[in-house]
This record gives C-alpha cells, structure tokens and sequence, in this order.
C-alpha cells in the first residue's frame, strides 16, 4: 500500500466521524495489514498521521472534547468515561485536563440517571436497592456519590 492510498484512506475514515491519533493509527494499520499481505509499515502509518495532524485533519483535544460530552450526556459516569477515552488511545491527562473543564454535576447526574431508569422513589428492598446501586457503578459513578443518593 503506498502512501498517497494510505492517505486517501484515512480522509477517507475522517470524512465519516472524527477519531483520535491512536485510533486512526490501529485502522490504518489494520488496513494495511489487510491490503499487503501481512506486512505493516509502521512508519508509513506514522508519515501519513503526521501530515493529517499538521494540515488539522486529526486533533486530539477536538475529538476527546465532543467524546466527553456525548458521554456525559448519554448519563455515564467519569469512572467510565475514563475507561472508554482509555480504549480509544488518548493520555490520561488529555482526558483528565478535559474532564476537569467539563461543567457536569455528576451526583446530579447519577440521580437523574437513577430516576429515569427506575422511577423517582428511592427502594427500602435490599434486592432493589442493590440492583439501582450495581446499575448506577455499571455506569460509571462513584461510589459514595451512589450510596449518597440511598441515604437521603
């Protein structure tokens, strides 16, 4: 595959949603992979995302930034957004600096979360209670913000 195809390709992926460095790096080596018989040339890769990052094609800081508030918005929690931003390749502190200038309360969150699946009564059963609490840290809140929410 040579670069100008490679090239194409990665317009081709950022014509249809915005990715991360990293995520683009595993798509287009997955691509290669695919189109030359097993041979990857990292470096290639790397050229190809060097010049989409230099024209503005890829950033980072966009991208981690509309992540986060789709997630936010979607009711997840910071624990699994952190874990989702982990699986698409950004840096810890790249999401971290991000998630800090979000302006998400997230134990308003958890509770409009908690009532929109399970009503606005708070359970006094344990086996309900303890279904609430196993969706709401599935979800990715904290867990004393959770059992905050149970004990007023």
């Amino acid at each position: 595959m040579t670069q100008p195809e490679l090239y194409q390709y990665a317009l081709f992926l950022l014509s249809r949603r915005d990715y991360g460095k990293a995520e683009l790096f595993a798509r287009m080596k997955r691509r290669m992979y695919e189109k030359n018989d097993g041979i990857i040339d990292e470096q290639l890769i790397e050229g190809v995302v060097d010049k989409l990052s230099e024209q503005h094609f890829l950033d980072d800081n966009r991208v981690v930034s509309l992540l986060l508030q789709g997630y936010a918005r979607k009711g997840y929690g910071p624990l699994r957004i952190k874990q989702e931003m982990r699986q698409k390749g950004f840096t810890e502190s790249l999401v971290e600096h991000h998630l800090s200038e979000l302006d998400v309360d997230w134990f308003e969150k958890a509770a409009d979360v908690r009532c929109k699946k399970f009503g606005d009564d708070i359970p006094t059963d344990f086996k309900e209670k303890s279904k609430q609490i196993r969706y709401l840290q599935y979800r990715g809140f904290f867990g004393d913000m959770i059992f905050e929410l149970f004990s007023r």
